[in-house]
């Protein structure tokens, strides 16, 4: 699979091994809105985690919050590790999938 990267948009290949990790700029229930395209309904206020199916395996995407950071002692951003583990998933469709995260998961800015 490739992605483009980079201020030039480089080609980067990356490879799917099962499980993806991000940490994300993210509070609880901002993951739990930005969910729904991919599982087709906000999660309920005491859920991290959702089992999404892709064909016939599946994806566990779970959030996990953790301590916030602090720049210039002026803005504080929510930090979370965010992550997607694949069973019985191909790698193509994991790579698919990620992109569709991607996307949901998109926020504005510059």
């Amino acid at each position: 699979m490739r992605w483009l990267s980079g201020r030039r948009l480089r080609a980067v290949e990356v490879a799917f091994t099962g499980r993806v990790e991000k940490i994300m700029s993210l509070t609880l229930s901002e993951f739990q809105g930005s969910i729904a395209p991919l599982y087709g309904e906000r999660l309920a206020a005491n859920l991290a985690s959702a089992d999404i199916a892709i064909g016939s395996g599946q994806v566990v995407i779970t959030y996990e919050g953790l301590a916030s950071v602090r720049f210039g002692g002026l803005l504080e951003l929510p930090r979370a590790r965010v992550a997607l583990t694949f069973e019985d998933v191909a790698a193509d469709e994991q790579a698919r999938f990620v992109k569709r995260f991607d996307l949901a998961f998109q926020r504005g800015g510059g």
